[in-house]
């Protein structure tokens, strides 16, 4: 038997020897306790308030430190408790390095806690004034008296300015140190070939050396009692209904006590009736308001799943999440409830009322947790279904098609069994219901966790003795499945629910856990201890491994056929998982919703992997189905640079055809020196198409990726009449490719001044025509094409106005909106056009000549109005333009004011109704007799075109089209002659 005497004396510094020698000593007098220098976590500091934020930056010499930014109050600033490193008793010496752009007070205080009278001490050890941009060292010795713990660092300053912190450094002399041993041997390490061993910490016996050196010897997993529930990290001030804010202040100094003591972590709980603040559920985050709406439920309960997920993976990047209770307790003990409501329990607040419920109506929002949760959970992580009375026949059955719907869907990992039982041996919590209900759960498929384990002796109506038998029994099962499964689910975790009996949540006389109130082992414990012979005991505690690469030398590999892979939606964007577009597999991610082109799927990458400075192969397939025949994909890189601000960088781009996968790939691509909190990313950087990715993998630098490769695109430099496809003949592909173009669209400009066979500068009918003639050999050549002049006459007309090149804008006189006594005239016309019968207005200047030669402007109203909004009353533009004639501002001109709303002429198709029905119609009165309209013959070469709708480039029309009235005084100055009017 391998039952160790414990020492009820450790104190706070006993732990692991892994984490002394973690710490390298400064010299030879002096043995260093606390090192944190953040280059990885948080080391277990935090915000003393919520609404202050601690985040990287750029520490002292350069390395990672910590700013602290939010702070509402002088007394705001930066905390971590280290009761669990130091002792009373015992002389520290304290150094931390601070910064802030401005001069600021710093101050260093201690926290301490009487363990006799529980009289709480705050000692200010150390203060100083620090110039501005400087770093400086906050240095004091102190002792805090015998029988103090929980020793909380307190960093703050004089004002709320934001300030930086790095390298906290605790020493103490050899001689006062005590040096740890490695950890014992206990249940962790007997049953490590079956499953872990766990228990739980809370905000106090974290720091009780006793329990944690008990705790260090028996198990290889931690969760919070209370401290990762959601009134612990849902923070109120600041929320949105998009964006939930999170806090780990409560959880800090557990996840670093795990961290650094290689044990691993489970989440506990998001999705709960209970310990869920009211406000969350109410409108504008106010308990006495409305509840709101399911939809806006559903994007509150996302972002708190991801922001939670994403500030643990931010903060402890290391820490071994490996399991987490998505939903809590949400099954009825009501039988009715059970067999005619789906289980759900009654809607309300408070006394097992579920708010959820009161919502959503049912436990649909069960599955909907488990959905964000499986999107954005670690791939490390699984997500369980946690319960109590969970062997009850009628609550077993429930959960257990709950939980087989979930994982059959890929959502669900396990089922969380709490097993707060009696000491019984038969009946409601005797073991043959309790075995049941576990194998049950097991036959499903997925994993069962024993998570919060406690056997009750009831005040003394069983005894020890039977409270040992049922231990014994509870953990031969679970061994017992595992070695003879029945299906892939195994029993993973066995967790018993608090250190001692004086530290339960059971009431007084229960005394249902392993180790009595002066934590010394109990019967049970000497039970389970012996369970296995020593040969056959393993190692429960193994340094976590460095991250490998699989065998191909993947880091990484999304194929999206069991979840999201942690992608999300980028901006606007909503990522899901689809099985109506794949590369390989089955399924892909689909990303929609997109309303900027830099919206698209992203990913965070883990920092123990992804290093600064260092290159790695990076792949993604990629495909749009919708929008241009061609477009183009970036796979790229957003990343906090040393100088603490946001940086973008493309590690691959590749241009597709519309319905072809493409692949983003670069085998050799480094991640900026001195980058952190690196997100991957895809998007379509020239559209807002949806789109898909499949296969998103990472890998050592230099290992080709098999995907679909490049993308067919034709890349032309020239055209070629009647070449359309630019291969160098003229063929029949090409009549084709222009008989499509015509119809659809060209893929580019080449290809439609290739297709310009007559070479008028227009692709129609004609063009088809002869390239059909070109074919048959009926014609041999095609007529020369087109070219307007390459610059502008070296004597342009010159206009009879005296322009003034120095105008500039200056605000119009009032008098301007009032009718002028020399008023132009403006006159309604009506076309047929490429989409119907349209109208416009069109104005003409006082003592308009038709034959003379005058600027047209085409003035485009905003989205949502029609062709009379600008010279309507409330716009009055015809009133500014005949004052601006008459006093000299504007040269007299002809302003056409089209519409492109109604029968298919919206803004973004509106060019082609432009260029072939509404110039043609205004400004040349009859169809021309030569092969070119006069429109074409006068354009003034350096004319470009603008509008407020949308923006065109290269546009090949004369006019200038603005909204913004000031640039009617420097408007293109070129003679463009009119005819209709």
């Amino acid at each position: 038997m391998k039952l160790k005497k414990l020492t009820a004396t450790l104190t706070a510094i006993l732990c692991a020897a892994s984490t002394f020698a973690a710490f390298p000593a400064m010299n030879a007098q002096a043995a260093q306790a606390v090192y944190n220098d953040f280059e990885v976590t948080y080391n277990g500091w935090h915000g003393i308030s919520d609404e202050t934020v601690l985040e990287p930056t750029e520490g002292v010499r350069g390395t990672r430190g910590l700013a602290v930014t939010g702070r509402t109050s002088a007394l705001d600033g930066a905390a971590s408790s280290k009761g669990f490193y130091l002792a009373g008793g015992i002389s520290y010496t304290y150094n931390v390095k601070v910064q802030a752009d401005t001069e600021e007070v710093f101050h260093l205080s201690v926290r301490t806690i009487d363990e006799t009278t529980g009289e709480e001490t705050v000692k200010e050890i150390a203060s100083k004034s620090v110039r501005a941009g400087e770093w400086a060292n906050l240095s004091a010795k102190y002792k805090a008296p015998e029988n103090s713990y929980e020793f909380e660092l307190l960093l703050t300053t004089d004002s709320t300015a934001d300030f930086r912190f790095d390298d906290v450094e605790i020493t103490t002399k050899k001689s006062n140190a005590i040096v740890a041993s490695a950890a014992e041997e206990g249940l962790k390490d007997e049953f490590a070939r079956y499953f872990r061993v766990g228990n739980i910490l809370n905000g106090w016996t974290v720091k009780n050396s006793t329990i944690t050196a008990t705790l260090l010897k028996d198990c290889n997993a931690i969760e919070c009692e209370n401290e990762t529930k959601p009134d612990a990290t849902l923070v109120q001030n600041g929320s949105t209904d998009n964006n939930i804010k999170v806090s780990l202040n409560s959880c800090a100094a557990i996840m670093d006590f795990c961290v650094q003591n290689n044990l691993g972590f489970r989440g506990h709980t998001m999705v709960w009736h209970s310990q869920m603040p009211e406000w969350f559920f109410k409108q504008g985050f106010d308990k006495n308001n409305n509840w709101v709406d399911k939809n806006t439920m559903n994007t509150r309960m996302e972002s708190y799943i991801k922001n939670m997920f994403g500030a643990i993976q931010a903060q402890y990047p290391t820490l071994d999440l490996y399991a987490y209770d998505v939903c809590n307790e949400c099954v009825s003990d009501d039988s009715n409830r059970t067999k005619n409501n789906g289980g759900a329990r009654e809607p309300g607040y408070g006394n097992g009322k579920s708010p959820w419920v009161q919502i959503y109506g049912d436990n649909s929002f069960v599955r909907q947790a488990f959905t964000y949760a499986r999107k954005y959970a670690p791939e490390t992580c699984d997500l369980y279904y946690n319960d109590y009375n969970e062997y009850w026949d009628h609550k077993r059955d429930c959960i257990y098609n709950m939980c087989k719907s979930l994982y059959d869907d890929g959502l669900l990992d396990g089922v969380g069994m709490q097993s707060h039982i009696g000491a019984e041996w038969e009946g409601f919590t005797g073991v043959s219901n309790y075995v049941y209900a576990m194998k049950k759960y097991l036959s499903i498929g997925c994993d069962v966790q024993i998570t919060e384990l406690d056997i009750s002796v009831d005040g003394g109506k069983y005894s020890f003795d039977d409270q040992a038998k049922k231990y014994e029994a509870i953990f031969r099962a679970a061994m017992d499945w595992n070695a003879n499964p029945e299906s892939a689910g195994r029993v993973t975790l066995v967790q018993i629910w608090g250190p001692n009996d004086a530290n339960s949540w059971l009431k007084s006389g229960s005394d249902g856990l392993l180790y009595d109130k002066n934590n010394q082992p109990k019967a049970a414990y000497k039970k389970l201890i012996s369970m296995i012979p020593d040969s056959e005991w393993g190692q429960g505690v193994t340094p976590a491994a460095e991250p490998e690469p699989d065998e191909n030398g993947y880091w990484m590999k999304a194929d999206f056929e069991s979840g999201a892979n942690s992608f999300s939606g980028r901006g606007a964007a909503s990522a899901e998982v689809s099985s109506d577009k794949k590369f390989g597999g089955s399924k892909s991610l689909y990303v929609s919703g997109r309303t900027a082109e830099w919206n698209g799927a992203s990913v965070n990458l883990n920092s123990r992997i992804y290093k600064a400075g260092e290159a790695y192969s990076f792949s993604a397939d990629a495909l749009y189905t919708s929008g241009n025949d061609a477009d183009t994909f970036y796979l790229s890189l957003q990343y906090k640079g040393s100088d603490g601000e946001t940086h973008y960088d493309h590690i691959a781009e590749a241009a597709v055809k519309k319905g072809e996968w493409v692949q983003l790939t670069n085998e050799e691509y480094k991640i900026p020196d001195g980058a952190s909190d690196l997100v991957l990313y895809v998007e379509m950087p020239e559209s807002k198409s949806d789109f898909y990715i499949d296969d998103v993998v990472v890998a050592q630098k230099g290992v080709k990726i098999d995907g679909p490769g490049a993308s067919n695109i034709r890349i032309r430099k020239s055209a070629l009449q009647g070449d359309i496809n630019g291969d160098g003949e003229v063929d029949v592909f090409d009549l084709a490719l222009a008989k499509r173009g015509l119809v659809k669209g060209f893929e580019n400009t080449f290809d439609e001044q290739s297709a310009d066979t007559t070479g008028d500068g227009d692709v129609g009918v004609t063009d088809i025509v002869l390239l059909v003639k070109y074919l048959h050999h009926i014609v041999t050549e095609f007529p020369a094409p087109y070219e307007p002049p390459t610059e502008p006459p070296t004597e342009p007309p010159k206009s009879n106005f005296n322009y003034d090149a120095n105008l500039k804008y200056h605000e119009p006189s009032g008098d301007y909106l009032n009718p002028c006594s020399q008023a132009g005239k403006i006159t309604k016309e009506t076309y047929n056009g490429i989409r119907g019968t349209k109208s416009l207005n069109v104005y003409t200047p006082y003592n308009y000549d038709p034959n003379k030669k005058y600027n047209i402007f085409y003035l485009m109203h905003g989205g949502g109005e029609n062709e009379n909004t600008i010279f309507s009353n409330d716009v009055k533009l015809g009133n500014i333009l005949d004052h601006m004639i008459m006093n000299g501002e504007l040269e007299p001109l002809i302003v056409v004011t089209p519409t492109f709303n109604g029968q298919g002429s919206e803004a973004g198709n509106f060019w082609d109704e432009f260029k072939q029905s509404v110039v043609p119609f205004v400004e040349v009165s009859t169809p021309p007799t030569r092969s070119l309209p006069l429109w074409r013959i006068s354009r003034h070469p350096e004319c470009t075109v603008h509008t407020a709708a949308s923006r065109w480039a290269d546009c090949p029309h004369g006019a200038l089209l603005t909204t913004i009235w000031t640039s009617l005084a420097t408007s293109c100055r070129c003679p463009v002659t009119t005819g209709k009017a």
